[in-house]
């Protein structure tokens, strides 16, 4: 009886097919979940390239209307006339204008408003959403101007210099830059100590000098670059098997890479630095930092006066009052706010100008931020943009040999005729005016991906 029952195989086929069933179950479990995350991956995939193609649309919009600003400020820049009537800054406050998509509808906008917005969503191709921001630059201490395409005795000179010969020789844009940066990261430092007392502890040895040093060191060619310091600052990559890029800075976030500048060192000057080529001090987005790199002896009563001017005091009511030129700011600088005299004024304008830097009141390097959303998925796109100001050609020395005076020569009879032009001659020369700005078409120079 007992090997009959066990001999009994009756059932087996069930338990094998039951066996097979939980596992094609769990099979099925399995592939079910993976097409399931699959699916949610590709989603997420499309959703994050529609996010993307969001941005790039926000970018090349910014990049339309700095085109249409372009030919705009070219416009009025030739136009005397339309120049008095428009400002540049006019233009550039319109065209900076934060854009969002879809467009909000104000509370109070009627039905024909309303029904435009509906139908201007209903026939453009933008899925999902889309912001647009766009600012002036206004750092304008570019640390690539400290390179020196001199000769070695000439930087000779530039170690030699002396305040008191300023008024005898013009101030190299690499020796300008050097002091402003030195006078900023000292100004940095020292508001720092005052704000936290833990930071002097730490940082209360730091010598600015040697850290502009070795930025300078940093960006030059190494044949060129012949400071005192440079054995000392060449020492320490070495020892550390770093090799400086001894080139131009194409990021502000090269700086990291500098080996004797911190994290925290470079968060205390990085936003007053720019590595792109400014060229205008736009007076307009002046903050109180740079107004104090402009005129260091600048007192807090005439920080607070000038900002108040310009940007107005909705307390005591005043209304602001955006420069309109760049006389205007030399107005308020010298006569109403008597932060320098005209003479040092022009003095400080002419070392700009060397360093290839013009006060004016609107920008042309402008930081773009193009953020597009789809779904769940966000993509950020920050874009530095220029436009390029057009080179003035030089004179022919053909024009320039037939707008010369003629020469004076010994017994010359009418020598006397040329000893002292006409008042009127010395008036047109007074009155010349200078050669319009014209900007070039705006192009992408840097570009960051988030």
């Amino acid at each position: 009886m007992k090997k009959n029952i066990l001999r009994n195989e009756s059932g087996m086929a069930i338990m094998m097919v039951m066996s097979v069933i939980a596992i094609m179950a769990f099979l099925l479990a399995d592939f079910t979940f993976e097409s399931k995350v699959n699916k949610l991956k590709v989603y997420n995939q499309q959703d994050k390239l529609q996010a993307r193609l969001n941005a790039e649309a926000g970018l090349n919009f910014a990049l339309a209307k700095l085109k249409l600003y372009q030919e705009g400020r070219n416009l009025i820049e030739k136009n005397k006339q339309l120049k008095e009537l428009i400002q540049p800054s006019v233009i550039e406050s319109v065209v900076t204008m934060e854009f969002i998509y879809p467009i909000p509808i104000p509370a109070k906008s009627d039905i024909q408003q309303r029904s435009a917005l509906e139908e201007f969503e209903k026939n453009n191709l933008i899925k999902g959403r889309m912001g647009v921001t766009i600012n002036s630059v206004s750092g304008f201490l570019n640390p690539n101007i400290l390179r020196i395409t001199k000769t070695n005795n000439q930087d000779e000179e530039r170690r030699n210099f002396d305040e008191d010969e300023e008024d005898e020789k013009d101030v190299k844009p690499d020796v300008f830059i050097e002091k402003k940066l030195v006078e900023t990261l000292t100004q940095a430092l020292e508001d720092e100590k005052e704000n936290n007392p833990d930071f002097d502890l730490i940082y209360g040895n730091v010598n600015p000098e040697l850290l502009v040093k070795e930025l300078k060191f940093y960006v030059n060619d190494l044949k060129n670059f012949n400071d005192m310091e440079r054995a000392e600052i060449e020492a320490n990559y070495l020892a550390a098997n770093i090799t400086p890029k001894h080139a131009p800075l194409t990021s502000i976030d090269e700086l990291y890479l500098l080996l004797g500048w911190n994290d925290k060192l470079i968060e205390l000057i990085k936003d007053k630095l720019t590595v792109h080529e400014v060229s205008i001090i736009a007076v307009n987005e002046l903050t109180s930092d740079q107004l104090k790199i402009l005129f260091p002896d600048i007192t807090d009563f005439q920080l607070e006066q000038f900002f108040k001017h310009r940007d107005g005091d909705q307390e005591l009511q005043i209304e602001p009052q955006e420069f309109k030129s760049e006389k205007d700011f030399k107005e308020v600088v010298v006569n109403k706010l008597a932060i320098v005299d005209s003479s040092n004024y022009e003095k400080r304008k002419k070392e700009l100008e060397q360093a290839g830097l013009k006060i004016a009141v609107a920008g042309k390097l402008y930081k773009v931020v193009s953020k597009g959303f789809y779904g769940r998925a966000e993509y950020s796109i920050t874009a530095f943009v220029d436009l390029p100001i057009k080179p003035v050609p030089e004179k022919k020395k053909e024009e320039e040999k037939k707008e010369a005076p003629p020469v004076k020569k010994e017994g010359d009879v009418e020598d006397e005729e040329f000893i002292d032009p006409p008042l009127d001659e010395k008036e047109d020369e007074e009155k010349k005016e200078e050669v319009p700005m014209e900007l070039l078409s705006p192009r992408v120079i840097e570009i960051r991906l988030q």
